[in-house]
């Protein structure tokens, strides 16, 4: 085929024209996929895997018992003006199907240590398809059959995807600490970026769990007279993202209202 000056199939080899064109008859498609993708999150009918277009809220559940800092913190009126809707705890072992889960877009596990593999199957399911979880303390670390032994994976790696490994073989191993102060060991996150530390401290004795983070980054520390332990991990699985805690987040209400809206996209 003779080329004309300005052709731009001129060098490209036979069959390249009809190749471009079949790329622009893909792009309507692609096109549609992206628009059915934030569709669905927006009507909750797959979790909020990228945090945009999910629906301008954050609807939160808690698996466990909810402290009374926690709880008054996300029924408070701060919350409501942020978007955040905390409409009910359930019990850990009352989770029978991946569908209750994914109706919520931030899930608190705090007040009950002992889930069974059903749950925490169920949960590792709800973070690799782009669920966002919080874990509070030692909550999910037990099984109901092995109470003696703490821990959220077994060694295949199967269980809740925690960012933290408890320090000791047994549960329990922990402090309780008076007063303690956080420090940020990463003070660019977006959950703690622009937030003031000034008398930033856990305001009552607390039960603080010692861990150490497993394949997350550490975003603050807990510094008191036993020592610098770390307070807020993050990590994820899947599409998903876990924060953990090592104390009682509803201690500190701006960091835990921070941390939903930053896992929510709102």
């Amino acid at each position: 085929m003779e080329a004309y000056p300005g052709d731009p199939y001129a060098y490209m080899p036979a069959g390249g024209r009809k190749r471009f064109h079949n790329v622009e008859g893909v792009l309507p498609l692609i096109l549609l996929v992206v628009i059915a993708f934030f569709v669905l999150q927006f009507l909750r009918v797959i979790p909020c895997v990228i945090p945009v277009g999910c629906g301008g809220g954050a609807n939160v559940v808690v698996l466990g018992v909810p402290s009374q800092a926690l709880l008054t913190t996300l029924t408070g009126d701060e919350a409501r003006k942020k978007g955040i809707s905390y409409p009910i705890n359930l019990p850990p072992n009352s989770i029978w199907s991946y569908d209750t889960l994914k109706n919520y877009n931030v899930i608190i596990l705090q007040g009950d240590p002992y889930f069974d593999m059903n749950t925490r199957e169920l949960l590792k399911q709800y973070v690799d398809s782009g669920g966002k979880l919080i874990v509070v303390g030692d909550a999910g670390s037990k099984h109901p059959q092995y109470g003696n032994v703490a821990g959220w994976t077994w060694p295949s790696g199967q269980g809740i995807p925690v960012p933290a490994q408890i320090v000791g073989e047994y549960a329990g191993y922990s402090d309780v600490a008076y007063g303690s102060e956080l420090m940020w060991a990463n003070p660019n996150h977006p959950v703690v970026q622009g937030l003031k530390l000034i008398g930033a401290s856990t305001e009552t004795p607390t039960q603080i769990i010692k861990v150490n983070p497993k394949g997350g980054s550490v975003i603050a520390v807990l510094s008191s007279n036993e020592g610098t332990m770390p307070a807020i991990i993050e990590g994820g699985s899947g599409f998903g993202n876990v924060m953990y805690f090592a104390y009682d987040p509803g201690q500190t209400p701006e960091i835990l209202l921070t941390t939903v809206k930053y896992l929510a996209g709102i």
